[in-house]
């Protein structure tokens, strides 16, 4: 089955609340127009993520649509950012944006997959986006902890994707083909090494 059918049939299938489906197709929709090597890599970050967190038995609804939607903020910023070519330091700036453009985007009707947004470039050693002080007041510890676990998976399947499939040069260091992936993210995510571990035991890891 193509992945574009895959990722609709999944999307219907887990029949999200509050008209997250829609928002779903809609951004893939709007990627595709102007931002096509943004899409195919949120479509595979979706899938990964989502079998993550089965294996883990965690929310995998959750993952799913919090892969799909983490870099729903790269719509509002240039396509040309995004075109493939090897960015330099000032573009690269631009695109860090992208992950706090995505929480303000989602947080006010989905504030879950919002703050997932945010997060996923925040999950590892000298990141950025959001951090959990950036976190209402109101959520309880519960749920703080799992939008924690799911930001973790997201971001290490968008890692793991980005240094797969990505030709451009980017300044996070997944653009480094020539190192062992899981020596990287190892590096990487000190404070996630069990999830690290459960990576290469998935049919994903290459």
């Amino acid at each position: 089955m193509p992945i574009r059918e895959l990722i609709l049939k999944k999307i219907s299938e887990y029949q999200p609340k509050n008209g997250l489906d829609y928002i779903a197709r809609f951004f893939i929709s709007m990627a595709s127009v102007r931002h096509g090597k943004v899409t195919g890599h949120i479509e595979r970050v979706a899938l990964l993520s989502e079998v993550v967190a089965k294996r883990l038995k965690m929310d995998a609804k959750a993952a799913f649509f919090a892969g799909l939607l983490h870099d729903v903020g790269k719509i509002i910023l240039p396509y040309y950012l995004f075109d493939g070519h090897n960015i330099n330091q000032e573009e690269y700036e631009e695109v860090k944006k992208h992950a706090i453009l995505g929480s303000e985007a989602l947080k006010c009707d989905y504030l879950f997959t919002g703050l997932c947004a945010g997060l996923h470039h925040a999950m590892y050693q000298k990141g950025y986006g959001l951090t959990v002080k950036d976190f209402p007041e109101s959520l309880s510890p519960a749920t703080i902890k799992k939008v924690l676990q799911i930001s973790a998976i997201v971001s290490i399947s968008d890692f793991i994707e980005a240094f797969t499939h990505r030709t451009t040069k980017i300044k996070d260091g997944s653009d480094k083909t020539g190192d062992d992936l899981k020596s990287m993210l190892y590096a990487k995510y000190l404070d996630d090494i069990q999830l690290v571990e459960e990576f290469p035991k998935i049919e994903f890891w290459s």
